[in-house]
């Protein structure tokens, strides 16, 4: 059982639970056995060992910072932000480093979120967040945000139109999939460029 593996044994980005050997309440088992450990999954939908940093702690809080109150004008009613949820889409466990989704009062949402954003780490290399994206768009999320806190950028994703690279004052426009929602990257960064 993969939930028997001590986290101590492994190190980052170490896959430690691979998806076709796992159960939810695996996963769950894993994590109680280890608290002191963050886990996350990769584009195979592997758990892996994550070890977060201050500044994607502090651009996930900005990102979510940003998102709850666009939200809280009605503009997608029903659907909230959200830090580290575990999505159990079927073939696919997912967690992203913030996303909006519907709330439906399941431990495990099985409908894939609206906008997942991942943040870049030492455990996720850009190989691997693509494959992440790609596979998100595959499960139904409309559009996916990847960030780059070394390089300040955003890489948006969308089904219908290649990767779009921004940066500074360039403006997240939402479109259709995020109505109202109009941003410059720069506010997803905690602190100013030195």
């Amino acid at each position: 059982m993969a939930a028997s593996i001590p986290c101590t044994q492994v190190t980052e980005g170490s896959i430690i639970a691979p998806f076709a050997d796992t159960t939810m309440d695996d996963y769950l088992a894993l994590v109680e056995r280890n608290p002191d450990s963050h886990f996350e999954f990769n584009a195979a939908g592997d758990v892996i060992v994550m070890a977060p940093v201050a500044e994607h702690g502090n651009t996930q809080s900005m990102v979510g910072a940003r998102l709850i109150p666009w939200l809280w004008t009605g503009a997608l009613p029903g659907y909230h932000a959200g830090s580290e949820i575990t999505f159990d889409l079927g073939d696919w466990r997912c967690q992203p480093d913030v996303c909006v989704h519907q709330a439906r009062g399941k431990i495990f949402p099985r409908e894939a979120p609206l906008l997942a954003v991942e943040i870049c780490s030492d455990s996720n290399t850009w190989r691997e967040l693509r494959a992440k994206a790609a596979r998100y768009l595959e499960h139904g999320t409309r559009m996916v945000w990847l960030i780059d806190t070394d390089e300040r950028t955003l890489e948006l994703h969308r089904a219908d139109a290649p990767p779009q690279t921004l940066r500074g004052d360039d403006l997240i426009d939402g479109g259709e999939v995020l109505p109202g929602l109009s941003l410059p990257v720069s506010d997803l960064f905690p602190f100013p460029e030195d």
